[in-house]
């Protein structure tokens, strides 16, 4: 009797592969069973599969995971100018298929995220929580001590696993009424519910003079290996930068295993600064949005596929913008073996992109910053063997970035 071909759920055929978890980059089609990854290999037998994808022309990638949003709209009563997106706008509807909510919510309020938000969401959400009890879902999320609450902030921790750590703002009033008080206040919730600490440095909201020596302090005396910087391509007061150069306290931190995250976000990137910081061979280790409602629609950020394109415009290669959006993210948060690869035997999220040739302008807070050769166009989420549908994009012309003719 002939032999029965191998029945899958799914099958994405004829894409370039790109995997730098299993250093692949090659054309190979991806055969999808049960919501895991069952084959990678050239010419799958589809006779006996449900649903096929055509990726011919296209990019394959493990599903890219956003490691800085502001994604839990729906916790607080609706206005005219909502801060954040939801889950999924961020996530599936954008290409992207696992999102980390950075601190929209505290101690006080992250029930709501957790038990309403995260349950409607197709898109994987990971959350830290702010180490101010409302988050920045109610802005300032921190004036005085009497806005931390420590022991609620790490009973949330240990009560779901979707919470992995704290996030804390180096901005003012925090820093200018607690100083070096408020990370380590942070840094004691993360440390007691044995999660990771992400710091967001750049004083985006007062410039408060002190900043520099704080963050000098938050980056030797404060963070310890596996926590995170976010936003280290800012040109704001208390960044990387100091007269031009790299300040020597965010190599040492390097060298103690903290990492650094890009985080775009509406006013918290500089092509300029990055510039200057990426020259002096300081790399970022991973790409995030930090995206908003109002980044999402009015700019600058519009989406994390946009934001890889930033990068791309400064030199970084689309391959290495993979690796920053796929196997550097999930190591950082400890799911290497579930999800940032496109290994046989994890579960299905995966990416498919069109790399588009032409010429793209990339904007930052104050106006156009970059013109770049290439944009990301997302195309399709797969979230659990389940392919999701793409939305329009964010602009009337939908996703990609202004192009020249």
């Amino acid at each position: 009797m002939p032999i029965e071909p191998e029945s899958y759920d799914l099958v994405i055929y004829g894409g370039r592969v790109l995997d730098p978890a299993n250093s692949m980059d090659d054309p190979f089609d991806v055969a999808v069973k049960d919501g895991i990854i069952s084959a990678v290999q050239t010419n799958i037998d589809t006779s006996n599969t449900k649903q096929i994808i055509d990726a011919t022309g296209y990019v394959v990638t493990p599903g890219l995971i956003d490691l800085h949003t502001h994604a839990a709209a729906g916790i607080r009563k609706a206005t005219d100018e909502e801060f954040l997106v939801t889950p999924d706008v961020a996530g599936v509807n954008a290409g992207i298929t696992t999102i980390v909510d950075a601190g929209s919510t505290g101690a006080l309020n992250i029930g709501g995220l957790i038990n309403h938000v995260v349950p409607q969401s197709s898109t994987r959400v990971l959350v830290l929580i702010n180490v101010g009890s409302t988050g920045v879902a109610n802005l300032p999320e921190v004036r005085t001590e009497e806005d931390i609450n420590h022991e609620a902030a790490v009973e949330a921790i240990k009560s779901s696993p979707a919470i992995i750590g704290t996030k804390v703002r180096m901005v003012t009033p925090g820093i200018t009424t607690l100083g070096i008080e408020l990370p380590k206040a942070a840094k004691a919730i993360a440390d007691e519910a044995d999660g990771l600490m992400m710091a967001h440095i750049g004083d985006i909201a007062g410039q408060d003079p002190a900043a520099p020596k704080l963050t000098a302090q938050l980056l030797t005396e404060i963070l310890t290996g596996g926590d995170i910087v976010t936003h280290s391509l800012s040109g704001e007061v208390g960044a990387l930068l100091a007269s031009g150069s790299l300040i020597d306290e965010a190599q040492e931190a390097r060298c103690n295993g903290v990492y650094f995250d890009v985080g775009v976000g509406g006013g918290n990137f500089s092509f300029e600064s990055a510039r200057q910081i990426i020259g002096q061979g300081f790399i970022p280790d991973t790409i995030s949005s930090d995206i908003t409602a109002a980044s999402r629609f009015d700019g600058p950020v519009f989406s994390l596929t946009e934001c890889m394109g930033k990068m791309m415009a400064l030199g970084i290669a689309f391959e290495d913008t993979i690796r920053m959006t796929t196997l550097k993210p999930a190591e950082i948060i400890g799911m290497q073996d579930e999800i940032g690869s496109l290994s046989v035997g994890t579960g299905a999220d995966i990416s498919i992109l069109d790399l588009v040739d032409g010429k793209f302008t990339f904007h930052e807070r104050t106006g156009p910053g970059a013109v770049g050769t290439q944009a990301i166009l997302p195309i399709l989420a797969v979230r659990a063997g389940k392919p999701m549908p793409i939305d329009y994009g964010p602009r009337p012309s939908g996703w990609l970035p202004d192009q020249e003719e």
